[in-house]
């Protein structure tokens, strides 16, 4: 069985490195680790591959976003006949059962096209992050089971669900080569979802594995690169995406009302609670890019922070999957 991790790095070498350490020590030797990089400028790519000489790492050299720097391993994977390729944060640190688990429940459902493990908030790790997720196109908002939730066992039965996030997914490669790869024009955020709901169209299933751990790092990259308030923009502008993508009529209807009703309001009361209205704004520009968008189709607007970022060379570097931390209360989809 041949297996191809995906790990992508921007700007945290330190961060990939631990990583690497404990995919390394994982159980089991069929698979291979790829690490994508997207134009670090911190001199990760040098450091990566004298650190770990037995892994390649492909240097992009410009952002390719979250949705374009996995589908640079992706499509190795698909293209070297690989059987399933593994994605995995770079802020995460795995349990050594990782891989043997997933392939476990992999192997029991043959129509799993992504498996996704239980993860765990590193800085408080009796506190879950992810025990699988819900969404439906009637409401629009993609929701993480046991966000927050101290362990208590509840989230311990292996499950279909309607989605999987892309923090850490083990994808069948025949399930791809059918459903396709990241959408591009997500960049970061919700990508994970849309191509969830590609698959279960197909009549593929989205699958939980709770004796699947890590442990995943309070998101910072985002924050340090390119301001906090980018996570906003792509959380508002790639939720109405994904819902022109994928609603029917029907289901406006019953989606504006939550939107503006609860979404939008849930995502600004929290940057305004700390002063940071440059984050609140970003919600509205969010909204206007969409229409931008729909007006002048072929084009993908991003905020001037991600423009800059995907500049050749040494411009810039890939957004890692954008995080919900455990003190957060935003239901988005993240990396």
């Amino acid at each position: 069985m041949k297996i191809l991790i995906v790990v992508l790095n921007w700007n945290s070498r330190e961060m990939t490195r631990d990583c690497l350490a404990s995919l390394l020590a994982m159980e089991g030797d069929a698979f291979k680790i790829l690490v994508i990089d997207n134009g670090s400028r911190d001199g990760s790519v040098a450091f990566l591959r004298e650190t770990f000489p037995e892994i390649e790492v492909i240097a992009n050299g410009r952002n390719l976003g979250f949705a374009g720097g996995c589908n640079v391993g992706m499509k190795r994977a698909v293209a070297e006949n690989f059987e399933y390729v593994l994605l995995i944060n770079n802020d995460t640190v795995v349990q050594p059962n990782l891989l043997a688990e997933l392939l476990a429940e992999a192997e029991r459902s043959p129509k799993a096209g992504m498996v996704s493990p239980k993860i765990y908030c590193a800085d408080n790790p009796d506190r879950i992050w992810w025990a699988g997720g819900a969404f439906s196109l009637w409401q629009g908002i993609p929701r993480h089971f046991g966000l927050k939730e101290k362990e208590r066992g509840r989230y311990e039965a292996a499950c279909s669900m309607d989605w999987a996030t892309g923090c850490a997914v083990l994808l069948r490669c025949d399930a791809l080569r059918e459903a396709g790869l990241f959408d591009e024009v997500f960049f970061a955020n919700s990508e994970d979802l849309d191509l969830s709901l590609r698959m279960r169209s197909l009549g593929w299933e989205i699958r939980y594995a709770p004796a699947a751990e890590l442990m995943h790092k309070e998101g910072f990259a985002t924050r340090r690169n390119v301001g906090e308030d980018v996570r906003y923009f792509t959380s508002t502008r790639n939720i109405l995406w994904l819902m022109h993508k994928h609603a029917k009529a029907y289901h406006w209807i019953t989606f504006w009302p939550v939107f503006a009703g609860y979404y939008l309001p849930k995502l600004i009361r929290s940057p305004a609670s700390r002063g940071d209205f440059r984050s609140c704004w970003a919600v509205f520009q969010g909204i206007a890019a969409f229409w931008k968008m729909l007006l002048h189709p072929g084009i993908s607007v991003l905020p001037p922070a991600l423009k800059a970022t995907t500049m050749p060379a040494t411009a810039g570097e890939n957004m890692v999957e954008p995080s919900v931390p455990c003190n957060e209360n935003l239901e988005i989809s993240r990396e």
